[in-house]
């Protein structure tokens, strides 16, 4: 009996894996092929360079950074829009966890609105900043439990003076944590407890709110050469009134492997939600009406981002908790 160990990387293309193979598969076909026939085999014996018989160091650290943005500008109106982040997380065989942190810039300006002689200002400015970190240990091939804690603000005119909220959970998986391909079908189950600080007060009458909430998550992943095609559903709640704070949501993308370092994201994604907005909003001040926007039961969205990332190169792959993971923070409830 003949094995031989090939660690690829399945980012590449199809060739280039095969042609990574080609020589493994080679040394565990020879010797049968020489018992049957000897003069179809040809041994060439050659002395490694010393660069390449130490091992290639490896480490369960990754890096990512991602952003984006849009903008427009005239002599009158000018528009910006800009999103960026980045992460540090642990990936080994069993467990693995990180911290991130993102932030968003939106800026308008335009002419002045007159309204029954009265001058009303179009211009908009926000800023949100949000952060948090993650962990899971595996179980066994299927089952993992996990940890979320996210945290984030905005600026005075925005929604939250400060959020902050603590999950933790079970997922099932219905792929081992370290397939090939990185492909996944899992659902998870967490329950925790969010706290806030609002700006101004909700049609609750709340300025400041804490309540336990708990979710069910979704998520499938299918890997196709460069390309991957992944779906998210989620359903989350404050409970037990599960009416009261509420949040459905759906959200498809498409991920394209660039480079090795550099991949490109397209997605859509729609909510249905039931969220406390502001109890008082000045009709006459737009970026007031504008603001309250996060609180509108359905809404739909599609972006484009590009991705930075370092993966960990001590070939272990391990995406349990990905769903929990990838909850953000200043968002829903």
């Amino acid at each position: 009996m003949y094995e031989q160990v090939v660690v690829v990387n399945t980012r590449l293309v199809v060739d280039a894996q095969v042609e990574a193979l080609r020589p493994a598969v080679a040394r565990v076909l020879g010797p049968s092929v020489a018992r049957r026939s000897p003069e179809a085999v040809e041994v060439t014996l050659v002395v490694p360079d010393a660069a390449e018989a130490v091992d290639e160091a490896t480490s369960p650290w990754g890096f990512t950074a991602w952003g984006g943005g849009w903008g427009s500008w005239t002599q009158q109106y000018q528009s910006l829009s800009t999103w960026g982040g980045a992460s540090v997380y642990r990936v080994a065989e069993d467990h693995r966890g990180g911290v991130w942190f993102n932030g968003n810039r939106n800026i308008e300006r335009q002419p002045d609105l007159s309204v029954g002689g009265r001058q009303v200002s179009l211009a908009y400015d926000a800023t949100s900043a949000s952060g948090g970190v993650n962990g899971s240990h595996n179980l066994d091939d299927h089952w993992s439990v996990g940890f979320v804690g996210r945290g984030g603000a905005d600026d005075a005119d925005g929604r939250y003076l400060w959020t902050a909220r603590g999950h933790a959970g079970i997922e099932r998986n219905w792929f081992p944590s370290d397939d090939d391909r990185g492909n996944r079908l899992a659902v998870a189950f967490l329950g925790g407890v969010q706290a806030d600080a609002y700006q101004t007060p909700n049609v609750l009458g709340e300025e400041r709110a804490v309540f336990p909430t708990a979710m069910v998550l979704v998520q499938g992943e299918v890997q196709f050469d460069r390309v991957g095609l992944n779906l998210d559903l989620g359903a989350q709640a404050q409970v037990p009134r599960t009416l009261r704070r509420y949040v459905l949501s759906g959200e498809t993308y498409v991920e394209l492997q660039v480079g090795t370092h550099l991949d490109l994201d397209l997605g859509y994604g729609i909510t249905q939600q039931a969220v406390p907005g502001p109890a008082d909003i000045d009709q006459g001040d737009f970026e007031q009406v504008k603001r309250a926007s996060y609180a509108q039961p359905l809404s739909m969205w599609g972006n484009v981002n590009l991705r930075i990332h370092f993966d960990p190169t001590n070939g272990v792959r391990n995406n349990r908790f990905e769903a929990g993971n990838e909850l953000d923070s200043t968002g829903s409830l």
